[in-house]
């Protein structure tokens, strides 16, 4: 046992008497942050379990980690409206620590003396709210395992969220959060130029947070990203932040998102967050987590269940699209051949429009989702990617979407540009592609970097995964095993309908085997995308592959169709799309945009 070996026979542990390190009443759980308690039961099991060096001293590193319970954890900032002005901040406290502000300091890489010091700093009051009772360990075995904390035990939170406007454009700051006393880490971020040049953003996916190996490859990737990208102005992450959802999920997983995982990103950039289906919960984890723009939520009639997951705003020459397909089943939507949802179709298209009708001067459109629309590994047959594809296709086609990024199949995947009416790829609009050695897991289709026109389709990206749970392309022949055009098959989780679904795989295709993620940097004339795996834990990286993304022609102008009503729901002299075309129902007959009557 721990208690018998004296502490003094290690450097660094001979100051602690390990009889009182390993007294419950000394080290109270209510005197303490929840992180940090957590990590120093952890460091207490190992150490009882088995004396070792390395249990010891890790003993004595949580010992020197607790933090008094007023403590702020799980800070982020969010893209929340216009980059150039406003910026969103969020934070956790434990149970009944309500105090707290955002300090934020026109500054680049500011100190605690210059906070103290400052006189132009901008002090902004949190809008605080106390969290559900919420599991903590839950259905992570792991976490449950090495602190001896139980499947039932749950806290509850205080969620801090404060939103920062009037912002000068093209400023360095610095920010932290807290009250006198006790302050967070110092971060830091960049408003967009008001003439805003190239610039570069990160986006990674799909951490899956869940254990030990889990949270060190998350951060082995965030702490790579910020190394070779240090001038990066966000990162997008689409969802799948944790493993465990469902009502018994675990708020430990989300704990170590912020706290250690994405750490390094966080104190140099604001997120771009979405959900993913792992992080679906009845518990709002979610929410109570990031503070982004939550107009949507506010004008559509069946709210999603978590705020500020579909948003938009414009950086640079690009509109940034953010949006959410979780909540398809919402209002009313075909159970049985998944043709139709009314949440994607009116509220998410209606949505679209307005956006891109609102900013038709960007010369790029990007989406970010976590479900794919396309994808070539094991959801490629789920049963929900024919209903988004049938919903948001004439979506796609209508605003003219350049780019969707992805996430949710943890492959590296270069899809398209793929034309929306027939889904094939217009292989006329890639050139200067790299052929390499195809067939294999690392690459099946043989190809990699390249430059892609969206001119006339929207081309899909997958960047694999940040973390460890890693899945595998499938082959051209398996492929073509699991099409099917026949419905009462379409939706056995075995196959798929997309004939010659192969080929649209126009790019490299494979799985990197490593930690990855993707630097994005707009240019005047192109997007350019550079992968990279993440090497080891000192930042080292490889790239894996480069690509240019160009459009020559300029957007059209989108069309509101305001009055416009799903095919399911119309009624008499209403106006409605289907298949991306605008018809009417007049005198029980139904007639195209041209007035012509058809029976489609």
């Amino acid at each position: 046992m721990i208690c018998c070996m004296p502490f003094g026979m290690y450097a660094g542990v001979q100051e602690l008497d390990p009889a009182e390190v390993l007294a419950d009443t000394l080290y109270a759980q209510a005197d303490y942050t929840v992180p940090t308690y957590t990590q120093f039961l952890v460091a207490k099991k190992a150490a009882v379990a088995s004396a070792t060096q390395a249990n010891l001293q890790a003993l004595v590193d949580a010992v020197a980690g607790l933090q008094v319970k007023q403590m702020p954890y799980n800070m982020v900032a969010t893209i929340n409206g216009d980059p150039k002005s406003r910026m969103g901040f969020c934070w956790f406290t434990n149970e009944g620590i309500t105090d707290g502000v955002v300090q934020i300091l026109p500054m680049a890489n500011a100190t605690e003396a210059d906070f103290d010091a400052a006189q132009d700093m901008i002090v902004l009051q949190a809008n605080t709210e106390t969290t559900k009772l919420l599991r903590y360990a839950g259905k992570c075995t792991y976490i449950r395992n090495a602190s001896g904390l139980g499947a039932g035990v749950r806290y509850k939170y205080v969620s801090h969220k404060a939103l920062a406007e009037g912002l000068l454009p093209g400023t360095a700051y610095s920010w932290r959060v807290g009250y006198p006393g006790y302050w967070s880490d110092i971060a830091q971020f960049r408003t967009e130029d008001e003439e805003q040049g190239e610039f570069s953003f990160l986006i990674m996916s799909d951490s899956h947070i869940m254990n030990k190996t889990y949270v060190d490859e998350a951060r082995r990737c965030a702490l790579a990203a910020v190394n070779t990208v240090p001038d990066a102005k966000f990162c997008c992450f689409p969802g799948d932040f944790v493993e465990d959802g469902d009502a018994n999920n675990c708020e430990w997983e989300w704990e170590r998102w912020f706290e250690e995982s994405f750490k390094p990103v966080i104190l140099k950039m604001p997120i771009v967050p979405t959900d993913g289906n792992h992080d679906d919960s009845p518990n709002i984890n979610y929410t109570y987590h990031f503070n982004t723009d939550n107009f949507f939520n506010m004008n559509v009639t069946d709210k999603p269940q978590f705020e500020g997951i579909t948003y938009s705003f414009v950086y640079g020459d690009v509109l940034f699209l953010v949006f959410s397909m979780q909540d398809f089943w919402r209002e009313s939507y075909d159970q049985l051949y998944r043709s139709w949802s009314v949440y994607l179709s009116d509220h998410v298209g209606t949505w679209f429009r307005q956006q891109c009708h609102d900013n038709p001067d960007t010369h790029f459109r990007v989406s970010l989702a976590h479900f794919n629309l396309f994808s070539g590994s094991d959801h490629s047959t789920d049963e929900d990617p024919p209903l988004f594809r049938t919903c948001m296709l004439p979506i796609f086609k209508e605003c003219e979407i350049d780019v969707a990024l992805q996430g949710h199949d943890h492959t590296y995947e270069v899809i398209g540009p793929v034309d929306p009416d027939n889904l094939t790829p217009i292989m006329e609009a890639i050139s200067d592609r790299e052929i390499v050695e195809g067939g294999t897991n690392k690459n099946m289709t043989g190809y990699k970097n390249g430059t892609y026109c969206t001119d006339d389709g929207t081309f899909y990206f997958i960047g694999a995964t940040c973390g460890h749970k890693r899945y595998y392309p499938h082959t051209r022949q398996r492929m073509e095993n699991e099409y099917t055009d026949d419905l009462s098959k379409l939706f056995d989780d075995k196959h798929h309908n997309v004939p010659n679904y192969f080929d649209l795989f126009t790019g490299m295709f494979g799985q990197p085997e490593a930690p990855t993620f993707t630097k994005i940097t707009v240019k005047e004339d192109c997007l350019e995308f550079n992968s990279y795996t993440a090497d080891d834990d000192e930042g080292n990286v490889t790239l894996i592959n480069t690509m240019r993304i160009v459009r020559n022609r300029e957007h059209t102008v989108t069309d509101l169709h305001e009055g416009v009503v799903t095919p399911k729901a119309v009624k008499e002299g209403e106006k409605f799309l289907r298949d991306g075309q605008l018809y009417i129902l007049r005198d029980g007959r139904i007639f195209n945009s041209l007035g012509q009557e058809t029976t489609k």
